[in-house]
């Protein structure tokens, strides 16, 4: 049996779609033309938050000025001064880019994870997936684009990040399940901004449910059924 947070209420009837984690491995060598480096991690920077005001513009038309905000304070992150001075340092230092990047990410990530406070907390989330898109862009990695998903899909993932969450189509979406996240999560609140249902903190959704399977489940019940065959026989999980 499946057990989840109801975070958007509605109903969801469609079939599952899996939505993989990217790998972003990288070579952790020493850097000799860290001047080069440095403006490698810049463009990176650039590319960043071009992408991401694009995707808060789109938000503001699909859910709102209030929800667009969510991805413009990512920019905002990435912009900050100390954040990209203590990164660049560590670059001048010899450290790569991806490594330098990631180890400022994870030090605020640690810290914001560390406080009681829900609000600080969901900003540990959102410095995961501004380290997630900027490693993408400086791997050369494509991030997840659900703005492609067919008619009738149930996403499915392990998290879905607000920069994932607002790429969705709302037309083709019919419901979002993953494995982490609650009520106040800003995905949470992107879903009910786009009136799409969903259920988070869902223990092995990713590995429980199969892709092209047929679901409909109402959150605000509680009520999961997986449709068999394409028939009306159902049964509770």
């Amino acid at each position: 049996m499946l057990h989840g947070t109801p975070a958007s209420e509605g109903i969801g009837l469609g079939r599952v779609m899996i939505v993989e984690e990217a790998k972003l491995e990288y070579n952790n060598v020493t850097v000799t033309d860290t001047e080069a480096e440095v403006e490698r991690f810049r463009n990176a920077v650039k590319i960043f938050c071009d992408n991401t005001a694009a995707q808060a513009d789109a938000l503001k038309a699909s859910a709102g000025k209030k929800e667009a905000e969510i991805l413009e304070g990512h920019i905002q992150m990435m912009k900050d001064p100390y954040m990209c001075g203590e990164i660049e340092k560590l670059i001048d230092n010899g450290q790569c880019a991806e490594a330098a990047l990631e180890y400022m990410c994870d030090m605020f990530i640690s810290m914001f994870s560390a406080t009681d406070d829900e609000l600080t907390q969901q900003r540990a989330a959102d410095v995961k997936d501004l380290k997630t898109s900027m490693l993408s862009i400086l791997l050369g990695v494509k991030e997840v684009k659900l703005s492609a998903a067919p008619k009738g899909t149930v996403v499915v993932a392990k998290e879905l990040t607000p920069s994932m969450t607002a790429g969705i189509n709302k037309e083709n979406i019919v419901g979002i399940i993953t494995e982490t996240g609650g009520k106040t999560s800003h995905s949470a609140i992107l879903a009910r901004a786009l009136e799409i249902p969903a259920v988070l903190s869902v223990n092995g959704a990713v590995s429980k449910l199969s892709a092209g399977t047929l679901w409909l489940f109402a959150p605000n019940k509680l009520l999961y059924r997986k449709i068999f065959m394409g028939t009306a026989q159902t049964r509770n999980f």
